[in-house]
């Protein structure tokens, strides 16, 4: 055995995390549903930010693809992996499984847009599975932890195949996502650089980024998008080690798979697939250099490959030691939406249905001028947080710059906001947006936040003639 099983004490803290968690099959249903009910774009692109993660993740899984036979992706989502896999591998057959019926869907269109005919999907729970069924490799990304009953689970797996690849968000032993390896500024600092040769060579910024997004639509969102929704359990190594004992087991770190996109993620041309391909050549290097020196333990997923059949992988499992931050100072590209808020100036108490007039100093940080003016415009809004930092209002009243701001200039911009309509206790997100284009903390630029008391509607006046 590699290391010792993960001791009781752990353990413990770890199911009451699981336990008083809102996590259940049918709010996980509800969450993904919701995902993906109003997307609808091409993720094969090179100018997707998110086709880096793609193609990585399915570089992962060929390591262990068969020579012949299905291959079985369970938990598949729209099924981007899944279709990349099978357009790699037109003389396999790929089936795809997700409880989500947005999701299947989603798939099904992605599987036509390539014209793959040896692909099918079909929405499944992962945890009613065939029972006679074989398949030459089963793979599972991001989606392992979403099982209510993982022994079980494995128990089939190892009945209906002989190869297994998992990529999951690398876990603690107390049930937490480990996250000392995080490389989600590479995309944000390329694309910041992409814009600014753009603007130098007189490229505009685009502002066809057309694909919906509920939470722009100014309405309250459902619970699940207010941090209520499905809770995901986090695996240590030692539980890997446990889940696929008597298996050759090769786990590895990946620093794709990326929270956080640039703005207008789904917009196209200029330089934007050739960027694509750099930050993809640049996330295969830098997964190579991190294994040669025994670092890739600290990134944020694993890729946890495992076989019954002798001499297929070499076994290994990385080192999980921290890296010290001071190795890496964090240091971030010019864009052009970087803002510095200075001062804000106005009430912290206000009543429901009556507007109320602030001020926010800020300050050009970045290389590009703003103007309320230019085409497209930068204006100064805000948004309705709750307590907890979820989105309860998303689009403010717009207000003017007063005057344009250039690198390095600044401004007091006077705000009018209204309050929300119900009463309560709630967090002012001021924020910049270019309109069409992003909003300036889309864009990694935090908003300035004010704690706001929104206190019921004043009482009417009494009639003139009431008694006293």
């Amino acid at each position: 055995m590699f290391r010792r099983l993960v001791s009781l004490p752990f353990v413990a803290v770890r199911r009451l995390r699981w336990t008083i968690g809102s996590w259940s099959k049918a709010s996980d249903r509800e969450y993904h549903d919701h995902l993906y009910q109003a997307q609808d774009y091409d993720p094969f692109r090179l100018d997707y930010p998110g086709y880096v993660t793609i193609r990585r993740f399915a570089d992962h899984a060929d390591a262990l693809m068969p020579a012949s036979g299905t291959v079985l992706d369970v938990g598949c989502g729209p099924g981007e992996i899944t279709c990349e896999l099978a357009r790699r591998h037109p003389a396999l057959s790929f089936v795809g499984i997700d409880h989500s019926e947005q999701a299947i869907q989603r798939a099904r269109r992605n599987a036509e847009r390539l014209g793959l005919t040896n692909i099918r999907f079909a929405v499944s729970d992962a945890e009613a599975l065939p029972p006679e069924d074989r398949y030459g490799l089963v793979t599972m990304f991001d989606a392992f932890h979403h099982l209510e009953h993982p022994r079980t689970f494995l128990d089939w797996l190892r009945a209906r195949t002989t190869r297994c690849v998992l990529i999951e968000p690398a876990g603690t032993k107390t049930g937490r996502w480990a996250r000392e390896l995080d490389l989600d500024w590479l995309l944000m600092d390329l694309a910041n650089i992409r814009d600014r040769l753009e603007a130098a060579c007189g490229e505009a910024m685009r502002t066809s980024d057309a694909v919906p997004d509920a939470a722009k639509t100014g309405e309250r969102q459902p619970a699940s998008d207010r941090g209520e929704g499905a809770v995901e359990r986090r695996y240590a190594l030692e539980d890997f080690e446990r889940f696929f004992a008597g298996w050759q087991l090769r786990v590895t770190g990946t620093v794709a798979g990326f929270d956080a996109y640039p703005p207008q993620p789904f917009a196209q041309g200029g330089l934007r697939p050739l960027n694509g391909d750099v930050a993809y050549a640049l996330i295969c290097a830098t997964e190579d250099l991190l294994q040669q020196r025994d670092r890739d333990g600290a990134a944020k997923h694993w890729v946890i490959a495992a076989t019954s059949e002798a001499g297929v992988l070499q076994p290994r499992l990385p080192s999980t030691a921290a890296i010290d931050a001071r190795e890496a100072p964090p240091r971030r590209v010019a864009s052009a939406f970087d803002v510095r808020y200075e001062r804000y100036d106005g009430p912290t108490r206000v009543a429901v249905g009556l507007p109320f007039r602030a001020t926010i100093e800020i300050r050009n940080a970045g290389w590009s001028e703003w103007r309320s003016d230019g085409d497209p415009p930068v204006r100064a809004s805000y948004h309705w947080l709750n307590v907890d930092y979820q989105i309860w209002e998303f689009d403010g009243v717009r207000t003017d710059l007063p005057h344009p701001v250039g690198p390095s200039d600044g401004c007091r911009v006077f705000l009018t906001v209204t309050p929300p309509a119900e009463p309560g206790d709630y967090i002012l997100a001021i924020d910049l947006v270019q309109e069409g284009v992003t909003w300036f903390s889309q864009a990694g630029i935090p908003w300035h936040t004010v704690e706001i008391l929104v206190s019921p509607p004043l009482s009417a006046s009494p009639p003139a003639d009431a008694a006293v």
